[in-house]
């Protein structure tokens, strides 16, 4: 639908030919160029129907991407690094050594442990034997009270023995614990440590952080959250793929506000297709919300804003069908929320005008 602006003076009526009262969508570029009275032929001038439909509330909201898994390692035992396996931007599978502590003489403890247990064991083995050779010859060939005994000195020895075990086990422990070694699959984040450093349980020695699953973080006003479905979609676009938007689902709406800030935490679940995803990259997100209500809504680029605060509409009434005339005037409005480049219209317009 095309209108010649150039015979149309400033401020006067405009002219539409169409049978619809439909609402002017003219911008202040166009109004600029009707203005300087150019003599070339002016540009079309847009016209759209008013109409009513429900109205969704964009939030924008700025995030980044986390990963589900992100620990600062530390040894469970004191000792003195040997060796390194990893560095930093290396890529590890669950359960792979990582770390090696100098267990040299932990071994020796071990071993000592382990020759300990065969002794013992040995003990409480002859103990048996002669408790059994006593309880055969019970029929007054020997005395109750030796037989009693004998019992006394087996239990005793079976209790060494499970002393034993016990010390064995936790000295097998202790070398397992000169290692350390990766929770799960991920990638080396941090390195604060060398060979032949000496490290004690608790210190923060690395960093490790999972590759998946990904997460996008966005921190919301707190006047949002009872609006907040986990059926809620968001649109996403990320720093390398600007250009290109994708659409997330809620997997976590978190019922905790941050002090000061007043706002809370949604974590959202990213489509499969976004390539190259990785931990701490900037969102941007766009969080639409249903209001349960129609209303009005025109594009934004219809809006003329003054320097005094009125924003005003081109509207035109009076054509009915195409080929007809009529009337443009210009109608001030109060515009509402936003969405997608549309803005709801709160009064000065209804639907059908």
């Amino acid at each position: 639908m095309n209108l010649d602006i150039g015979k149309i003076p400033d401020q006067a009526p405009r002219l539409l030919r169409s049978r619809a009262r439909v609402l002017f969508l003219i911008t202040v570029g166009l109004l600029g160029y009707a203005a300087a009275g150019y003599s070339q032929a002016p540009p079309g001038v847009e016209a759209i129907r008013v109409v009513e439909s429900p109205l969704i509330e964009s939030v924008p909201l700025t995030g980044s991407v986390v990963a589900g898994r992100h620990s600062r390692l530390s040894t469970e035992v004191s000792g003195l690094i040997r060796q390194l396996a990893v560095d930093v931007g290396d890529s590890v599978e669950a359960g792979a050594v990582l770390v090696e502590l100098d267990d040299e003489l932990v071994r020796i403890d071990r071993d000592q442990a382990q020759a300990n247990l065969l002794r013992v064991r040995a003990q409480w083995q002859d103990s048996e034997r002669r408790l059994r050779e006593a309880q055969s010859l019970r029929d007054g060939a020997i005395a109750e009270s030796e037989v009693r005994a004998l019992e006394a000195q087996e239990r005793i020895q079976r209790a060494a023995l499970g002393v034993a075990q016990a010390n064995l086990q936790w000295l097998e422990a202790e070398v397992v614990r000169h290692r350390i070694h990766a929770p799960y699959d991920g990638v080396i984040s941090a390195r604060n440590m060398d060979v032949g450093q000496w490290v004690a349980p608790g210190e923060d020695l690395m960093g490790l952080v999972a590759t998946h699953p990904l997460w996008i973080d966005f921190q919301v006003p707190q006047r949002y959250f009872s609006r907040v479905s986990e059926s809620a979609r968001v649109q996403l676009r990320f720093d390398p793929h600007f250009e290109q938007v994708f659409t997330g689902s809620i997997h976590r709406k978190v019922p905790l506000s941050e002090i000061g800030a007043r706002t809370f935490l949604i974590r959202i679940s990213p489509p499969h297709n976004i390539p190259a995803l990785i931990p701490g990259m900037a969102t941007s997100g766009l969080l639409q919300l249903g209001m349960e209500r129609s209303g009005v809504q025109v594009p934004r680029d219809a809006l003329i804003r003054y320097p005094d605060g009125r924003v005003t509409v081109w509207r035109v009434s009076g054509a009915s069908e195409a080929g007809s005339t009529g009337t443009a005037t210009e109608v001030r409005v109060d515009p509402g929320i936003s969405n997608n480049g549309w803005l709801e219209i709160k009064s000065g317009l209804s639907a059908g005008t």
